[in-house]
């Protein structure tokens, strides 16, 4: 990183922020999780309610909100939009694929063995982390400047490690049998991830200004995080309330009970 660039010209605050939201958005995503776990009837829906909450709002976010603290001497910065969509739908799609992967943990008789879901645990890990990594990569990557830039690989692969880390807290948390509290503090540790992350990143990032070149072409970081506010308060909300109006897990396993029986007497008949 050149010495013209700062990380937080608004203060420590963007992290606290960033911190607070990632562990909002990790929370609601593991819920989902955990509740596509004994959902009989819609069990895709939930996965795909909690790829967005963890992609877009535990990951995605964060980095977005990091940036508003980003300058560089001597520069205007701009944000190219295609690229800021781009790492969105890539964190979306990684973490989809890894909370799917997580659940398909049996083995070739049918039954689920212990060594088989660390297995693919592991790998589901891996595929989300990398993803998230190469979404975090196009976000830098959409940085505009003066000038041009460009970034270390060594330190990139620093922020894959810790991707595939909170990726790992990511499913184990939606899988294990603990405590409402063992998954606020859960949540708030992963939320730290998309933080590491983005301090890996931005420490891997070179620039160097022309004082020649014309202003960049793209949108201010405001105007990406107000869209970006809006659309994770959206992506929130609709969890959150189906999480309110869905039943609970003992209501869910009586249902299913119930419709067992149903069946066997309307057999017997």
């Amino acid at each position: 990183m050149s010495d013209q660039v700062h990380n937080l010209s608004m203060g420590i605050w963007v992290i606290f922020l960033a911190v607070a939201i990632g562990a909002t958005g990790t929370y609601v995503g593991i819920a989902c999780a955990r509740r596509a776990a004994y959902s009989a009837t819609r069990p895709r829906m939930w996965m795909v309610l909690a790829a967005l909450a963890i992609g877009g709002v535990a990951f995605w976010l964060p980095t977005i909100i990091a940036l508003a603290g980003f300058a560089v001497d001597g520069s205007v910065i701009r944000f190219d939009r295609t690229g800021a969509v781009a790492s969105l739908l890539i964190c979306d799609a990684a973490s989809f694929a890894g909370l799917l992967l997580s659940r398909r943990r049996t083995s070739a008789d049918g039954q689920s063995s212990s060594d088989t879901r660390i297995v693919t645990n592991m790998a589901a890990a891996v595929v989300m982390g990398l993803g998230l990594t190469v979404g975090f990569y196009v976000a830098m990557r959409s940085i505009e400047v003066q000038g041009r830039t460009y970034m270390d690989g060594a330190l990139i692969a620093v922020a894959a490690v810790v991707a595939v880390l909170g990726s790992l807290g990511v499913v184990w948390l939606s899988q294990a049998d603990v405590r409402r509290v063992t998954l606020v503090g859960g949540s708030v540790a992963v939320a730290l991830a998309p933080v590491l992350m983005h301090a890996a990143m931005m420490a891997s990032l070179r620039v160097r200004i022309d004082d020649s070149a014309p202003i960049p072409p793209g949108a201010e970081i405001f105007v990406i995080l107000f869209a970006a506010f809006v659309l994770s308060m959206l992506i929130l909300v609709v969890p959150i309330v189906a999480l309110l109006m869905a039943p609970d897990r003992v209501t869910a396993e009586l249902e299913a009970q119930a419709r067992a029986w149903t069946q066997q007497e309307s057999g017997r008949r």
